[in-house]
């Protein structure tokens, strides 16, 4: 068979990836573990995962990589690899990422690792909070490249102010957006139970003029169309990431932005703005304060960021 890393799939997700080194070489050895299993099963011919189950009862006919061969292969390493938890959660981690690459960049027709959860792993969140001057720099660059549609502006400051996760924002309708009470409800990809978020008035007022803008209004569908959508379609996790990515370089910055970091920035400012711990919750709309209390900064990163501002 054509061996995974020697692939196309491969060859194309390598070239658009965009983080560290050592972070690619940590999804290189996971998919490397996955290759050894498909090699170890026997699967023979071209890699083709929108074509790699044969029927037996009509050779013709094919189906795409079911979830069942993931099940397969995370059993594998616990039985006979002996992996650890963090090692199981790593590798589905990086399988998640890689087949959801292959799919919003439409080299697959059907992501086998949609809704595949991974071992709980409790460990401390990084501190990947923007500063106030890397925050103004970002929207800076964003406007910028696009001084007049100004969809990648909205997003981000949209994003830096609600704290809502990418999938979040990614399925948002215009409907779901209230302009004349600025509250935001959201209904669909949410990870916790649904709670209402505020908006400022001049993030309302932005936005406003930017659903009003031609551009949006040509896909607009009764408000059943997707806030930040790509020409009526919904925007790809590919999309976003690129956008943080070019953006990053754009405003100057020493490090690649990612689409977390933004919510994490947004609990940075809740802060010190001043919420109070709870309001932040809220906002986040985190399950346990403790989660909250893991996202907001140390005392002394929010002094040097109020001496900042």
């Amino acid at each position: 068979m054509t061996l995974l890393l020697q692939s196309g799939y491969f060859q194309f997700w390598s070239e658009h990836f965009r983080r560290s080194s050592s972070t690619k070489q940590t999804y290189i050895t996971a998919l490397k573990r996955f290759e050894a299993f498909l090699l170890k099963e026997g699967f023979e011919g071209t890699l083709d995962f929108d074509r790699f189950h044969a029927s037996r009862a009509q050779p013709d006919r094919y189906s795409p990589i079911q979830r069942q061969v993931i099940d397969r292969f995370i059993l594998d390493l616990k039985q006979n690899g002996q992996a650890s938890d963090r090692t199981l959660a790593v590798t589905i981690t990086v399988l998640k990422r890689f087949f959801e690459f292959l799919h919003d960049t439409e080299m697959i027709q059907q992501n086998p690792m949609i809704g595949y959860r991974r071992p709980k792993i409790e460990s401390p969140i990084q501190n990947t909070a923007l500063s106030i001057e890397e925050c103004y720099a970002l929207l800076k660059a964003a406007l910028l490249k696009d001084p007049f549609y100004r969809q990648e502006f909205v997003f981000i400051w949209f994003m830096l102010i609600t704290g809502l996760r990418k999938n979040e924002v990614r399925f948002l309708r215009r409907k779901r957006v209230n302009l004349e009470t600025r509250i935001v409800h959201v209904f669909d990809a949410q990870k916790t139970k649904q709670l209402p978020i505020a908006i400022p008035e001049d993030l309302t007022a932005e936005l406003e003029r930017y659903i009003q803008h031609p551009k949006y209004s040509k896909h607009a569908n009764q408000g059943d169309e997707y806030l930040f959508h790509q020409q009526g379609k919904i925007m790809s996790i590919y999309k976003i990431k690129k956008m943080l990515s070019d953006l990053s370089r754009d405003a100057g910055l020493s490090r690649q932005i990612r689409p977390h970091d933004l919510r994490r920035t947004a609990g940075y400012l809740m802060q010190t703005g001043g919420m109070n711990i709870v309001e932040i919750q809220h906002q986040l709309r985190h399950k346990n304060l403790g989660t909250t209390l893991r996202y907001v900064p140390p005392l002394v990163d929010l002094i040097k960021i109020l001496e900042d501002t």
